[in-house]
C-alpha cells in the first residue's frame, strides 16, 4: 500500500516537473520568438529608412542636375537671345524718330529688366560665384539679389579665414541657406534675416536667424518634407542641422560641419 502511494506520488512529481519544464520551455521559446520578431522588425524599419533616405538623396541630386541644366540654358540660350534683341532695338532707337524712338527706348529698358531677371534666376539656380569663389561670396551675392527686391533685408557676415570645401558640400550648404531664406520670405513673414559664417580650423558653423512669426517645431516636423529635406541636405554636406523656433519669436538654424579634405 505504501509502495503504491509512493509510485503515485512519484508520478505526480514527475508530471509536475515535466509540466513546469514544458511551461518554462514554452515561455523561453516565446521570449526568444518575440526577440527575433523585434529584431526583424527593427531590421525592416532600418532598411525602409535607408531606402527612404536613398530616395531623398537621389531626388535632391536629380533636382541639382535639373537646376544646373536650366541655369545653363537660361544663361547660354535665353540670355544670349535677349542680348541680341537688345542690340537690334538699340539700332532701331538710333535710326528712328518720334514715337518709334520712344517705343524703342521703352522696349530696350524692358529687355534690360528681363535680362536682369534671367541672370537672377540663373544665379539662384546655380550661382557661378559658388564654384569660382566659394560659399561666403555666393551667399553674399544671393543676399544682395534678395535685398534689391525689398521683400527681406539680409545681413551676411563671417569670422575666421574662409576656406574651400568640396564643391558638392558647398552646394548643399548653399541650398540649406537658400531654403531657409525662402522660408523666411514665404512662410515666416520676416523683415530681417542674418546669416553668419564662422570658419575655425577645419570646421564651419552657419547661423541663420530671422525675425518672423516662428512655428511649432514638433508640429511642423510631423508634416511635409521641408524640414527633412533640409536635414538631408545637411547630411549630404557631412554636417548636422539644428533648428529652434517658437511662435512669435522667429526661427534660428545652426549648421555645423567639418572639412575632412
Amino acid at each position: 500500500m505504501g509502495s503504491g502511494n509512493a509510485d503515485i506520488t512519484l508520478v505526480y512529481f514527475l508530471g509536475t516537473v515535466g509540466m513546469m519544464m514544458l511551461a518554462g520551455g514554452l515561455f523561453f521559446f516565446f521570449i526568444f520568438y518575440q526577440k527575433r520578431l523585434l529584431q526583424k522588425q527593427l531590421e525592416l524599419n532600418r532598411v525602409k529608412q535607408n531606402q527612404q533616405e536613398e530616395i531623398l538623396r537621389n531626388t535632391i541630386q536629380a533636382q541639382e542636375n535639373e537646376r544646373r541644366r536650366i541655369a545653363q540654358d537660361l544663361h547660354d540660350e535665353v540670355g544670349a537671345m535677349l542680348s541680341v534683341v537688345k542690340l537690334n532695338v538699340g539700332r532701331i532707337e538710333r535710326q528712328s524718330v518720334d514715337k518709334t524712338h520712344v517705343l524703342a527706348g521703352e522696349t530696350k529698358t524692358y529687355l534690360d529688366d528681363v535680362i536682369t531677371q534671367v541672370r537672377r534666376i540663373s544665379r539662384a539656380l546655380l550661382p557661378p560665384s559658388l564654384e569660382k569663389l566659394g560659399l561666403y561670396p555666393a551667399i553674399g551675392e544671393l543676399a544682395s539679389w534678395v535685398n534689391k527686391s525689398d521683400q527681406l533685408y539680409i545681413e551676411v557676415g563671417k569670422t575666421g579665414e574662409s576656406f574651400r570645401f568640396d564643391v558638392k558640400k558647398e552646394l548643399a550648404v548653399f541650398r540649406v541657406v537658400q531654403e531657409l531664406m525662402n522660408n523666411a520670405i514665404k512662410h515666416a513673414d520676416a523683415t530681417h534675416l542674418s546669416i553668419h559664417l564662422r570658419f575655425t580650423h577645419n570646421t564651419l558653423a552657419v547661423l541663420v536667424r530671422d525675425n518672423g512669426k516662428g512655428f511649432d517645431l514638433k508640429e511642423r516636423g510631423n508634416s511635409g518634407l521641408g524640414l527633412k529635406n533640409l536635414e538631408s541636405r545637411a547630411e549630404m554636406a557631412g554636417g548636422k542641422l539644428k533648428l529652434k523656433s517658437r511662435i512669435g519669436d522667429g526661427t534660428s538654424a545652426l549648421l555645423y560641419l567639418r572639412n575632412h579634405e
